[in-house]
C-alpha cells in the first residue's frame, strides 16, 4: 500500500514538474506552425520529424501541446540524469541500434498503446542528430512502425532553428551540454514548423502493386514504399521552408552569431 503511494506521488511530482517546464519554455519561445490541420483529428499517428538539435522534442511538445511519446536512441538514457529527463519529461522510449532484439519490447509497448486511445509518437527517421542544410538517408523505422500500427505518419519539417554546436568540438560531442545550449539559445529564435500531408500506410499507392501477394516475405517491400513516399513529403517540405526564407528573411541568426563570438 505504501509503495503504490509513493509510486503515484512520484508520478504526480513528475507530471507536474513536465507541465511546468514545457509551458514556461513555451512562454518564451517564438512558433509559427504552418499547416497544423493536415494532422489527422481525433486518431493516433505518428510524427516523423527531422533532427537537428537535442532541444527538437521540448520545441514539439511546446508547439503541439500534445503528450507526444518519442522514439530516442538508447544512449542518451545512460545516466540517471538524461534516464529521468528523456522518461519523465519528454516521454522517451529507447531504441536500440545495436542490439536489435531489445526493441522488440519497445515496439511491443507501443503497438499496445496505440489500439487503447488516442496516442501521438515521435520519431526521427534520419537517426542521429542532422546540422548540415540538408536532409540525410532515412532509416525505415518510422515506415514500419506506420506498417504494424496502421497509424498514418504525418512529416514535421523544423526550418529555422539555431542547431548549436557541431561535433567539432566537445559542446557538442555531449549530447546534455549541446541540448542545454540549443533549447537555451533556441527561446529566443523564430522558429517555424511545416507539417506535411499524412501517408496513409494502407493507401493504394502504397500497396496496390503489393495487394496480391501480401506475406511475410514481402513485408519489406512495402515498408521500403511508406518509407520512399516519406522521404518524398519531406523533400518537398524542405522546398516550402526554402521559399519561406525568401518571403520571410531571418535577422535572428545573425544577432545570435554575433552575439556567441
Amino acid at each position: 500500500m505504501i509503495k503504490k503511494i509513493i509510486k503515484e506521488l512520484i508520478y504526480k511530482f513528475c507530471t507536474l514538474l513536465k507541465i511546468l517546464f514545457i509551458n514556461s519554455y513555451r512562454l518564451f519561445t517564438r512558433i509559427k506552425i504552418f499547416n497544423i490541420k493536415r494532422i489527422p483529428d481525433g486518431k493516433s499517428v505518428i510524427f516523423a520529424i527531422n533532427h537537428i538539435t537535442g532541444a527538437d522534442p521540448i520545441i514539439l511538445l511546446a508547439s503541439f501541446k500534445k503528450k507526444i511519446y518519442f522514439l530516442a536512441d538508447s544512449k542518451l538514457f545512460s545516466t540517471k540524469f538524461t534516464n529521468f529527463f528523456f522518461r519523465k519529461i519528454t516521454n522517451s522510449i529507447p531504441v536500440f541500434k545495436e542490439d536489435h532484439v531489445k526493441n522488440f519490447k519497445s515496439f511491443k509497448e507501443i503497438i499496445k498503446m496505440s489500439k487503447n486511445k488516442k496516442i501521438f509518437f515521435g520519431i526521427f527517421p534520419e537517426g542521429y542528430l542532422n546540422k548540415n542544410d540538408k536532409l540525410d538517408d532515412f532509416f525505415k523505422g518510422s515506415a514500419y512502425l506506420s506498417y504494424k500500427t496502421k497509424l498514418p505518419i504525418v512529416p514535421v519539417y523544423i526550418h529555422n532553428i539555431f542547431k548549436g554546436p557541431g561535433k567539432k568540438n566537445w559542446f557538442g560531442r555531449n549530447s546534455v551540454t549541446e541540448g542545454i545550449i540549443t533549447l537555451v539559445i533556441n527561446k529566443f529564435k523564430r522558429i517555424n514548423i511545416l507539417i506535411g500531408e499524412p501517408i496513409d500506410p494502407t493507401a493504394e499507392n502504397i500497396v496496390n502493386e503489393f495487394k496480391d501477394f501480401m506475406d511475410k516475405q514481402n513485408f519489406k517491400y512495402i515498408i521500403e514504399n511508406i518509407n520512399r513516399v516519406l522521404i518524398d513529403k519531406f523533400l518537398e517540405l524542405e522546398k516550402e521552408a526554402n521559399r519561406l526564407s525568401e518571403i520571410i528573411p531571418n535577422t535572428d541568426n545573425d544577432f545570435i552569431e554575433s552575439s556567441l563570438k
